[in-house]
């Protein structure tokens, strides 16, 4: 198949798309963080094609450092990346009780998260750190520190980290046995863990489906000021 990342990215939108029609609840999470990934789409000239080296429409990765793929691509992920702690574990999310000072806009919190968190990967990437691990780095150290700041979110960090990361693997295994011999011939050898896959899935796939639920569950919760309660309810 010629445009393998473009499957790939379709293949992404598919459970985002259920949870938007199942969870109406969860629509404006969805909506803020489609917004807030697309930055991200911007890295690919970061990954291409010191990771790997797919084809893109119109060839616009070597026109302009990324393609209409990674657009699809980054909606997708965080599109179920955020939601599927609560669409498993049933929850949703709830407004924090109001502070004693006024917060900070929480579109200016996210924004400097984001910008932090992109600087902080091309820093590694420059210090000589692989692309990929540079990402999963980024995405958890801020998760963690976020986490620092709110010790609730903790546990659906980590879950949601498990959730997103066995998620992304099913995917991979789907885009596998449509393309057969896709990894192989499309993804550089892993430098860190080389040879290395499960069920056929690179492990650094795997890392990066971690990293992303990790950042996915935690990030929004902080940055708009909601935790995760019972669905269908107003507390736990």
């Amino acid at each position: 198949m010629s445009y393998e990342f473009l499957l790939l990215s379709s293949l992404f939108l598919l459970p985002g798309g259920v949870i938007w029609l199942a969870r109406p609840d969860l629509r404006l999470l969805m909506k803020r963080m489609a917004l807030a990934s697309l930055p991200f789409a911007a890295t690919e000239r970061l990954f291409y094609p010191r990771y790997w080296a797919p084809k893109f429409l119109f060839d616009l990765a070597d026109r302009i450092g990324f393609g209409i793929e990674d657009v699809l691509f980054v909606v997708g992920l965080s599109g179920f990346s955020s939601t599927v702690y609560a669409v498993v574990l049933r929850r949703a999310p709830v407004p924090c009780a109001a502070q004693g000072a006024p917060r900070v806009r929480p579109w200016l919190r996210a924004a400097a998260v984001i910008a932090l968190a992109l600087a902080a990967a091309g820093a590694l990437v420059a210090a000589g750190v692989p692309v990929l691990y540079a990402a999963v780095a980024a995405m958890t150290a801020f998760a963690a520190a976020l986490v620092g700041a709110r010790r609730d979110l903790l546990v659906p960090g980590l879950l949601g980290a498990l959730l997103s990361a066995t998620l992304y693997l099913g995917l991979c295994l789907v885009f596998a046995a449509l393309v057969p011999g896709v990894f192989e011939r499309t993804w550089r050898p892993s430098v860190l863990l080389p040879g290395r896959a499960l069920l056929g899935v690179p492990l650094d796939e795997v890392l990066y489906g971690l990293g992303a639920g990790l950042a996915g569950t935690v990030f929004p919760a902080w940055a708009f000021g909601f935790r995760y309660g019972h669905a269908g309810s107003d507390g736990d």
